[in-house]
């Protein structure tokens, strides 16, 4: 089954649900655009192969039906998906068995745990090529634009990946990301989200905040970053839970954090608290522009890790489609 998101990718092309592009494509609108058209007809998967302005391919719509949903969590049906909320279930909650069977089913569990562990990869794939200072340039990355009304382009499946200070503990989130320069990006977050937790943290200790933007993962991870965890559940822990073994790891380059092995880009960088940058405005899921943000924390990168000939995958947020009666 799919670990990283080429394999999930090629996964998708042996059953008929993946299309390649050809043609020239602009990331400014135009991919978006055939992307959408292509989502609200419960089509295929893209890639678009040649994009202006840019070296590598792109990705868009890998999760685009829940039959495909289901194939990244490593499930062929929606039924296995009832089996997955009852095992994460017990963990959040856990009581004590009262009967056999009761600590037979938490003892499975506790062995899934086990198997789910991250590991660390020494030799990981996103160190195939690294560049540092001058030489990173976040603008040869095929990042979209999808709607006229945006204020820029814009990442929406990057894993943001921060600590904190004081315990160590990591957090990995999906936020939007702004580029602003060839080396720095402004994040919208919530107050309440981990990543925005870690950076009042590091503003009371007078400590810059370290953090690792993740780009082409394996669809799983991105799903488990993106679910309503407790504070104390590692996002690492929890993808290994859906997907039945333990998440490569590999340590960054010039930050004191982790990131998926097999990312096809790894960003290292640092928020310094008070820095910011305008975000917005963005083409929001409820179908309407969100507002402009004056005072988003700004990110400065340092270093660009990526494999060779990279894939950048990314989605874009908008109107769901809705059911006709």
């Amino acid at each position: 089954m799919a670990r990283d998101l080429r394999k999930f990718i090629q996964q998708l092309e042996q059953r008929g649900q993946l299309q390649r592009i050809e043609a020239l494509v602009d990331p400014d609108l135009e991919i978006a655009e055939i992307a959408d058209r292509m989502l609200q007809k419960g089509g295929p998967a893209l890639l678009f192969e040649h994009v202006k302005g840019a070296d590598y391919p792109v990705a868009v719509n890998l999760l685009g039906t829940v039959e495909r949903t289901c194939w990244a969590m490593k499930m062929e049906s929606q039924a296995e998906l009832e089996k997955l909320g009852e095992k994460l279930a017990l963990l959040q909650q856990p009581k004590p068995p009262k009967k056999l069977a009761q600590f037979l089913d938490f003892g499975k569990v506790l062995f899934d745990v086990v198997r789910a562990k991250p590991q660390r990869d020494l030799f990981p794939p996103c160190h195939q090529v690294v560049l540092r200072d001058d030489q990173v340039d976040l603008t040869k990355i095929p990042m979209i634009r999808p709607y006229v009304g945006d204020g820029g382009k814009v990442v929406t499946l990057g894993l943001v990946i921060t600590k904190d200070c004081e315990t160590g503990t990591p957090n990995v989130g999906v936020y939007r990301l702004q580029l602003q320069s060839k080396n720095t990006m402004t994040v919208q977050w919530l107050s309440v989200r981990g990543g925005a937790r870690h950076l009042r943290k590091a503003a009371e200790h007078g400590q810059q905040l370290e953090v690792a933007i993740a780009l082409g993962v394996d669809p799983l991870i991105i799903m488990a970053a993106a679910t309503p965890i407790p504070v104390d559940l590692s996002e690492w822990l929890f993808a290994g839970l859906y997907g039945g073994s333990g998440v490569l790891l590999a340590k960054c380059k010039t930050v004191d954090l982790e990131v998926p092995a097999h990312s096809e880009f790894v960003l290292e960088g640092t928020i310094t608290p008070g820095e910011v940058g305008v975000d917005g405005p963005f083409g929001d899921h409820m179908g309407y522009y969100g507002g402009i943000n004056e005072a988003a924390p700004l990110m400065r990168f340092q270093c660009l890790t990526h494999r060779h000939q990279p894939l950048y995958l990314t989605t874009f947020s908008g109107r769901p489609p809705k059911r006709r009666r």
